[in-house]
């Protein structure tokens, strides 16, 4: 809560025969359709101000100064929120000189409903610092000084808009974005709430619609706009200092405002990991204690793992990277050179929040958190890159190998068992004692028993990772698989026992998406593993487009030409031949099979001559054959060309994600005591706490 919310009190507005005219006009809510601006000078602010609650000052028994009498103001001393805004504005000083002595003569305050905008709730300080020339505004001192004479000093500076666009922003903010530091100052002297937070619509993070969220906070916004002098300033004045640690509504500090407003761009990157990291030093200077990079926001994400999971490459690998060479700060550091020679360096990187180990990790971040379309890109970096290499060499790999080998023995007995089932009789079928029999059974025993234990681990993974349909599109379709090939082996199981024959259609589409789930195993190996992101990359890409345009093509011509064969008679011959060319299109299933072979150069051109459209027939079938073999198909040859054109620059760093999620899910399902053995890095002391204490950190070389 900011301080001028603590020191609120309730109060009545002055009204008098002056404030009429401004509410004469005042609508039920006092609002204009569309989003208002927060300030132009091509449209004039609404005159439609609301009605509000107040005593008037004419029927007052005993005004002050006056004899007990109502003030006597002339009409030209009266001040109207027109005739301060246009003052203000147009920066004229000497239109203000009564302003102070008006305020007083009628106890009115320049925050009343009178004197704001009744669209946005804007005040005449937030006018003025709108209107600059040359950084300043001669009538803000004396809006200041009127507000300070009368009493509500803090109240006018402090004073934010109202609408739901604009909501909270105050002067204060105003001179921030402006670069205005000696207007920044002046705000500071004058009891500026140095905690206002902006969070209107505008100041929200949106996909689309315009909009700049940079944290709400005056302090986020000084250090999004690298504002240095400023920052140090709110931080070190001394009438009201900012807290490093504030946070605004979506539970942001200062840090995580600065990598939500990162871009990866060369400029960028300097400019915000340059601010990131002199925050970071004068929260130490402030508070030792803090930990200023350890605060999470109502995510539960840190500074850090937020650049993981938002794809901020560049400041993500600075975070991971930074070496502070002053000893003051050098704690600040997560990596520390150990020696160099010539151009090999060996260097220790602290791995706490960044390895497995700990929950919600920042590897555990990319893989299975983050939407980031470069995630790939951060995977390789150091040291996540080795790390992830050096579990699977000492341990994921040696699991992953047997696992591959198991499911290959799986797959051949589900495939010999489902070769060799009963061609006769009605399922289930009673065991007749042979040894072939008696293989046949175990061998269903044993694939029931596989489809069991994949269908556990796939619903164990969904409801671990909870994947949104984006994450399973981009690296999930395996699980999805996986899942289905036991869903289907557990149904047929089900009607096998039922006594329904239908068991074997559904045992034979297991057995399928069974072998197509080899391809997971690729993944060990990283020839076939980039073949196979090539393939996958390929299908969602391409293939998916392709089939949707082209069912549509196909469906449609197909009715047309069920309904042109509707009109040709049936004829008297009596050969098998003829009928069949009769009705090769007499049905929409059968069409559709005969369009398909025009698709894929196996169409026969020869109809049932007895058509009444026998020319416009063929037109159509020509013009399908254009749209789909000629058309469709050559442009999905060209555009899987050009996906593997651009997917072999990036197939590797592809495959190591892929990789890095099977090496994080075997780790997952290791028992804790196992993952704590297989830990890799070392607990080391690279140097002394801020309290003198050694500094240990689990370091990875």
């Amino acid at each position: 809560m900011s301080d001028s919310e603590d020191n609120a009190k309730f109060s009545l507005e002055a009204h008098d025969k002056d404030s009429l005219a401004a509410f004469e006009k005042g609508e039920k809510d006092g609002k204009r359709e569309g989003k208002p601006p927060m300030d132009s000078a091509l449209q004039k602010e609404s005159d439609k101000i609301p009605a509000t609650i107040g005593f008037n000052i004419d029927f007052l028994a005993q005004t002050q100064g006056n004899g007990g009498k109502a003030p006597n103001i002339d009409p030209k001393d009266v001040y109207t929120r027109d005739r301060i805004f246009a003052a203000v504005a147009n920066e004229d000083p000497e239109d203000l000189a009564g302003l102070q002595s008006y305020l007083h003569k009628t106890m009115k305050k320049l925050t009343n409903t009178e004197f704001k905008d009744p669209d946005t709730g804007k005040t005449c300080l937030i006018k003025a610092m709108w209107n600059l020339r040359n950084g300043w505004n001669d009538t803000i001192p004396i809006l200041l000084e009127a507000a300070n004479y009368n009493g509500h000093l803090e109240e006018l500076v402090n004073a934010a808009y109202t609408d739901d666009y604009y909501h909270g922003q105050t002067a204060l903010h105003i001179a921030i974005e402006r670069r205005n530091f000696p207007l920044v100052k002046l705000l500071l002297e004058n009891k500026a709430d140095v905690h206002a937070t902006a969070d209107g619509l505008f100041f929200q993070q949106k996909k689309k619609g315009v909009s700049f969220y940079f944290g709400e906070l005056p302090l986020s916004l000084a250090a999004c706009t690298n504002q240095l002098n400023i920052v140090n300033h709110l931080l070190n004045n001394q009438y009201r200092r900012a807290d490093l640690a504030a946070k605004d509504s979506r539970g942001n500090t200062v840090l995580h405002a600065l990598v939500l407003v990162a871009d990866d761009t060369e400029e960028n990157t300097e400019i915000i990991t340059k601010m990131y990291d002199e925050i970071l030093k004068k929260s130490v200077q402030m508070d030792p204690k803090m930990k200023l990079e350890d605060q999470i926001n109502e995510e539960d994400l840190t500074p850090m793992k937020l650049a993981a999971k938002l794809g901020k490459i560049e400041l993500l690998k600075h975070i991971i990277r930074r070496e502070i060479e002053e000893p003051e700060y050098r704690h600040l550091s997560r990596k520390f050179t150990e020696w160099t020679y010539g151009p090999v360096q060996a260097s220790l990187y602290d791995i706490s929040s960044v390895d497995t180990y700990e929950p919600d990790s920042v590897l555990e971040t990319i893989v299975f958190k983050s939407r980031a379309y470069n995630r790939h890109k951060m995977i390789v970096l150091e040291p996540l890159n080795h790390l992830l290499q050096e579990k699977w060499d000492v341990f994921a790999g040696k699991i992953f190998y047997l696992k591959f080998i198991l499911y290959i023995l799986y797959m051949s007995i589900f495939t010999a068992t489902a070769y060799h089932r009963p061609l006769e009789g009605q399922p289930p079928f009673p065991l007749q004692g042979t040894v072939k029999d008696n293989t046949r059974v175990l061998g269903e025993v044993v694939i029931m028993f596989g489809g069991v234990y994949i269908f556990i681990c796939q619903i164990i993974y969904f409801w671990k990772r909870r994947p949104s349909l984006q994450i399973l599109m981009m690296d999930g379709y395996f699980e999805v698989l996986f899942f289905l090939q036991a869903s289907l082996l557990l149904c047929s199981g089900i009607l096998y026992l039922a006594g329904s024959e239908v068991y074997v259609a559904l045992m034979v589409f297991s057995l399928v998406i069974g072998w197509v789930d080899m391809l997971y195993y690729t993944r060990g190996f990283q020839q076939t593993g980039i073949y196979s992101v090539m393939i996958q990359k390929t299908i969602l890409r391409d293939m998916l487009r392709f089939l949707l345009v082209y069912i549509v093509f196909l469906f449609g011509f197909a009715a047309a030409l069920v309904t042109l064969i509707g009109e040709a008679p049936q004829g008297n011959s009596t050969e098998a031949g003829e009928k069949e060319e009769a009705n090769s299109y007499s049905g929409l299933y059968i069409t559709s099979l005969e369009l398909f072979k025009f698709t894929i150069g196996m169409g026969d051109l020869e109809f049932n001559e007895n058509l009444r459209f026998k020319h416009f027939f063929m037109f159509l079938l020509i013009l399908y054959v254009v749209l789909t073999y000629v058309l469709l198909l050559n442009m999905l040859i060209a555009l899987m060309s050009e996906t593997v054109n651009k997917v072999s620059s990036e197939s590797k760093s592809i495959w190591k994600l892929q990789r890095a999620a099977t090496i994080l899910d075997i780790e997952r399902f290791l028992p804790r005591f196992v993952r704590k053995k297989l830990r890799r890095g070392l607990l080391l002391p690279v140097g002394k706490t801020h309290d003198g204490k050694a500094d240990e950190r689990w370091c990875f070389r």
